[in-house]
């Protein structure tokens, strides 16, 4: 389980509230602006705790993550929100509050979690190698009966070890349960679903609202579920393990969800205007090479990147 907070990261979040606070005055100046970011951007620490910032307003309003001006636009009750759950996050009086419980602070809390932009891989106690995507969190309970791993959000890939105790190895999400038969593969935890990819052996899948039913998938196979059924067997499909390889490939994608699939790797704000989104995009780009790949959407679509800032790209029709 995660220790508690270190001082740098207290004192990291403290200053995030601040800057959270003065940039949401209407009479902000452009030299505030351009401090928050050279603070945001002094160590990890301060980009971790505007992180937390960010995730906790995503989680109380409808708007996308941003940085900078975008924070003007938050009503009364969403800054009351935001801070009092930075205030739980850094240890003070705001227990109880509702953010405590949802995802983002439940995955703060988690064994292993990954912060937006970030990766990792991490070996467990039976040998499994575990890779966590961008932006996820995961819990580990192995007892004498089985070796559980609760996928809370985000995405995961799994190589199962071999185990002295002849355990199970299950992984669970919100949706239902999946249990390893000696095998390599990945688990996507969506709002409502949950999608499997099997690259080696197979893996049994069951849901809390169908019992006794479960579903064999196989290698080569994937299976998104709900907890209350089974959508068809599919062919793998090689786009939903590129991450494992450092890689984004997109086959005929309209521009919006190449934009939102990037945007879960990189720090601030990418956004399309107008009708720029339509434009549909094929190809494969290097995750952490946002420079390459935005050089590359505007040489192959009639779109102008504008970088704004260093947290603030618009993607806007060629004029």
């Amino acid at each position: 389980m995660q220790g508690s907070l270190t001082d740098a990261r207290r004192r990291a979040l403290r200053s995030a509230s601040w800057w959270y606070a003065q940039l949401n005055d209407p009479q902000v100046t452009p030299l505030q602006t351009r401090q928050w970011q050279q603070w945001m951007s002094g160590n990890t620490d301060n980009q971790w705790a505007w992180q937390q910032v960010e995730a906790l307003r995503q989680q109380i309003t409808d708007l996308p993550a941003g940085s900078g001006r975008c924070l003007l636009k938050d009503s009364a009750a969403t800054r009351r929100s935001v801070l009092k759950g930075l205030l739980l996050l850094f240890g003070g009086a705001a227990t109880g509050w509702p953010v405590w419980h949802s995802d983002i602070a439940e995955g703060l809390r988690a064994d292993y979690h990954t912060a937006k932009g970030q990766m990792m891989q991490q070996q467990l106690a039976d040998g499994s190698s575990l890779a966590l995507n961008t932006g996820t969190a995961v819990n580990i309970r192995f007892d004498p009966q089985q070796r559980l791993v609760r996928l809370l959000y985000g995405d995961i890939a799994i190589t199962t070890g071999k185990d002295s105790l002849h355990r199970p190895f299950r992984v669970q999400t919100r949706q239902g349960v999946m249990t390893a038969l000696g095998t390599v593969f990945s688990v996507r935890q969506d709002e409502e679903s949950t999608l499997l990819t099997v690259s080696e052996h197979a893996v049994k899948v069951g849901v809390p609202d169908a019992p006794g039913q479960f579903r064999l998938v196989r290698a080569g196979e994937s299976l998104r579920f709900t907890r209350h059924a089974f959508s068809a067997i599919q062919p793998a499909d090689p786009q939903e393990t590129g991450w494992q390889r450092g890689i984004l490939s997109f086959s005929d994608q309209p521009l919006s969800e190449v934009v939102a699939t990037l945007s879960r790797y990189h720090r601030g704000l990418i956004r399309c205007t107008g009708t720029a989104g339509e434009f549909r995009l094929s190809g494969t780009f290097p995750i952490f090479n946002l420079k390459a790949t935005l050089t590359a959407i505007s040489a192959t679509l009639p779109v102008t990147i504008h970088t704004l800032t260093q947290y603030v790209i618009v993607i806007s029709n060629k004029r």
